[in-house]
């Protein structure tokens, strides 16, 4: 599959996608980003043939196939729904929108377009991950018992920065949430039916750090504690009856430190490599592409995580 890439934004994500997207190969056309300074030396640095001044002139031009949306995510929506009646393919950044109502919006109209949109989700798109999904698969943790994510960073505070604005969707659940809650829920067998959450708040009213408790018809268990002031590792532990794997950086891994009960040996997986993350992701989005019917599995996470997102996120309002 060949396409020809726009990227929309100039910062830093959609710097690292420009890499990998001539790393891997691949042409792109063109860019748009607010500030039309800033978008040339992007073009520039990267080899892009056309700098657009409007996201308009980007979105109509016939010799873009797919584009890349790397702005901040309340803004996701409408560009992604105006690229979509134009018939184009469309990888998001995450979180893909702001909340379900938009999201179904937006499968909808891809899908009466015949067109792809998927999040971009690295991690859904790491070799080790996926040797790691095999693994549990084919039982080799015996039973899944309890899924542990953790994920903090530490954002210098401004209430200015999208992070902590609420106007701009700011808050741990959409900027970082999106990964954890992936990683738990993609190594449940099925959706959680029961979800208890707590959360503290900024002063700006956007949540500052979380803890949610996550359980299946299947006794499975899974926690998820995000922050954005108090730093943690990113890291994910699958822990069944036969031994636990665990993944530190889990987001774009590429080993992880299996522990096996009965022997209480320990041994490390490798698959992929870090540097790389977002070569898989333009892959594997580009195969989807070919084949539309592989698009299932990408959609029904992120539409399984959102439905996560809706229930939280009406807990905390209540409490």
């Amino acid at each position: 599959m060949t396409l020809n890439w726009a990227i929309i934004g100039t910062g830093t994500i959609a710097n690292e996608m420009a890499s990998a997207l001539l790393k891997n190969g691949k042409h792109i056309e063109g860019v748009f980003g607010r500030h039309f300074e800033k978008t040339q030396q992007f073009a520039e640095k990267y080899h892009i043939r056309k700098q657009f001044r409007t996201l308009d002139d980007l979105l109509s031009n016939k010799l873009i196939d797919a584009i890349y949306i790397a702005t901040p995510h309340n803004t996701h929506f409408e560009i992604a729904k105006q690229a979509l009646l134009q018939g184009k393919h469309v990888l998001a950044e995450k979180a893909m929108t702001v909340n379900k109502a938009e999201l179904t919006e937006l499968y909808r109209i891809a899908r009466d377009h015949n067109i792809i949109i998927m999040e971009a989700m690295t991690l859904l798109h790491m070799p080790l991950i996926k040797k790691i999904k095999s693994l549990v698969a084919m039982g080799e943790l015996g039973a899944v018992k309890t899924i542990n994510v953790t994920f903090g960073s530490h954002k210098p505070y401004d209430v200015t920065n999208r992070f902590f604005n609420a106007d701009l969707a700011g808050g741990a659940l959409l900027d970082i949430g999106g990964y954890a809650f992936t990683a738990a829920r993609y190594f449940m067998s099925e959706q959680p039916n029961q979800i208890s959450s707590f959360a503290n708040y900024f002063e700006t009213g956007v949540d500052e750090q979380s803890v949610t408790i996550l359980s299946n018809s299947k006794n499975e268990l899974a926690t998820v504690s995000l922050s954005m002031q108090a730093k943690q590792p990113k890291a994910l532990t699958i822990s069944g009856t036969k031994g636990y794997i665990r993944v530190r950086d889990f987001p774009r891994a590429q080993e992880a430190t299996w522990y096996h009960t009965e022997t209480k040996n320990t041994e490390l997986i490798k698959a992929g490599d870090t540097q790389d993350a977002l070569v898989y992701e333009v892959e594997d989005f580009e195969k989807v592409v070919e084949s539309p019917s592989q698009s299932t599995l990408y959609s029904n996470m992120t539409v399984d995580v959102f439905n996560i997102f809706e229930t939280v996120q009406s807990q905390w309002q209540k409490k």
